[in-house]
């Protein structure tokens, strides 16, 4: 015999049938989990494509830096006047930069003159706007009355501001699809005089202003006349916020 103190329980054997039904309901908690997490992941991809489709487009009130295709110089200007003779007009000067992080080469995006156009709408292809220079506030210009200094075309400068600008500072967006988007190649056409903001590829100043490119406006379409929306600060377009895009 022995003591009470010295007694083992002895354990009773698993049944089988125990077993496998734990196993099963195991499996059946990792399904679960791994459809909720397949769910999420699903949810979470499809919200980052919402949120790059709304930035795909360029918009009203964006700040861009506009990339010319053939050449990967960016639309610049500065408090760097063209000279008055020889048929320029004096007007702060417009050039193009070789060099990305120039924040002079961003121009903010606004309604043709005389119109408004909401913050963060697309822009239509067709349509007519105004690019107005972030940091000196003049607004892209051009005139078939000045000559540009080293081609002699058609001169581009920048002018005024919101409150002093006129239909020289209209530009007409002309691209293949239903709006400008960021990827897409796009001329730009001065409404007025119908001539394309264009680089000839070849003409480039020197002192003062050494290492940048001529911008002009011709009348042919060439590809030294695409243009593409680089960098920036891209408003988001929202379709509840603009309910008539």
């Amino acid at each position: 015999s022995t003591w009470p103190w010295q007694r083992r329980e002895r354990a009773a054997p698993l049944h089988p049938t125990l077993f496998s039904t734990h196993i099963v309901i195991m499996a059946g908690r990792a399904a679960v989990v791994a459809a909720v997490v397949l769910v999420l992941v699903a949810a979470l991809a499809s919200l980052a494509d919402a949120q790059n489709a709304a930035y795909q487009y360029v918009t009203c009130g964006s700040a861009i830096k506009l990339r010319h295709v053939s050449t990967s110089t960016r639309l610049h200007s500065h408090e760097v006047k063209y000279g008055s003779s020889s048929g320029s007009s004096g007007q702060q000067s417009v050039t193009g930069m070789d060099d990305v992080a120039d924040s002079n080469s961003l121009w903010k995006i606004l309604g043709a003159y005389k119109s408004q156009c909401q913050v963060g709408n697309r822009i239509k292809c067709g349509a007519t706007i105004r690019l107005q220079h972030v940091n000196t506030r003049c607004m892209l210009h051009s005139h078939d009355t000045f000559f540009s200094p080293l081609s002699r075309n058609q001169e581009v400068s920048a002018l005024g501001d919101e409150e002093h600008s006129d239909p020289n500072d209209n530009w007409i967006v002309e691209c293949s699809d239903s709006f400008w988007l960021r990827k897409s190649t796009v001329r730009i056409k001065h409404a007025a005089s119908n001539k394309y903001l264009h680089h000839t590829g070849s003409h480039v100043y020197q002192r003062p202003i050494a290492g940048q490119r001529e911008i002009s406006a011709v009348g042919n379409t060439t590809p030294l006349n695409n243009w593409q929306a680089e960098e920036g600060m891209f408003i988001k377009y929202s379709r509840e916020a603009n309910t008539n895009q």
